[in-house]
């Protein structure tokens, strides 16, 4: 990602050094196509760490089972690139994430992209050359499976298979924020989960099965065994 300096930085240093430098994006999903069991991302943050080029996720979800809208982190993690058209001199930025190994395995295939601009400001005196709206693809499938626990309790996990059409726009305004304020990419998250709460979205459930990309989630209710009676106390002769 090139950094651009503004002109009065560019005399006084020939590198311009900042604490952390990170671009905030905000996410958006419309499932498209078939689907089974599929309707649940809603939309979140993309923050991309413009040194590493790695990036993190901060995704809304809707539980199908109680519609109750949460955010989770981790659903999205991958890399930003850049390259050129051939034949052009025309730059586009790249964000993909990819992962799942199959078989039972929750999958997840994302990829957005878009031209990038020159001379955008994110804060703490800096430009860079980025991208300002990304646009593509989001594919998430996870299989069935049920299981039996030693109380004979069977527990159906709901499988799931669709995809998104998904548009990242550039947050200018929560970047300077984040940049300004020194912070790294789990800073940056850690802010912006602020500004969710703030929307009135609260944090994934610990117990609530909800349908996700997320591995420790799930779309199928829980069966809890009844407890345990407790015995009538022995009558004393």
């Amino acid at each position: 990602m090139k950094k651009l300096l503004l002109p009065a930085l560019a005399i006084a240093c020939a590198v311009l050094v900042v604490d952390a430098e990170v671009l905030v994006y905000d996410l958006s999903f419309n499932a498209t196509g078939p689907s089974v069991n599929y309707s649940f991302l809603q939309g979140g943050f993309l923050v991309v760490d413009s040194k590493s080029s790695a990036v993190t996720s901060l995704v809304t979800l809707v539980d199908p089972q109680t519609d109750l809208l949460y955010y989770t982190t981790g659903v999205l993690s991958g890399t930003y690139m850049e390259m050129v058209q051939e034949g052009s001199k025309q730059e586009y930025g790249v964000i993909s994430s990819t992962s799942g190994s199959g078989g039972d395995a929750e999958n997840i295939a994302f990829q957005v992209l878009g031209k990038t601009s020159r001379g955008v400001g994110i804060g703490a005196g800096n430009s860079l050359s980025l991208p300002r709206n990304l646009k593509g693809y989001l594919l998430a499938s996870a299989a069935e499976s049920r299981s039996t626990d030693t109380n004979n309790v069977t527990t159906t996990t709901f499988g799931f298979a669709g995809n998104s059409k998904v548009t990242a726009n550039f947050q200018s305004g929560l970047t300077q924020d984040a940049n300004n304020s020194r912070l790294d990419s789990a800073g940056a998250i850690t802010r912006l989960t602020e500004v969710l709460v703030n929307r009135g979205v609260v944090p994934q459930p610990s117990a609530s099965p909800t349908a996700s990309p997320n591995p420790s989630a799930s779309p199928s209710p829980t069966v809890s065994p009844n407890p345990t009676a407790t015995p009538s106390p022995t009558a004393t002769p």
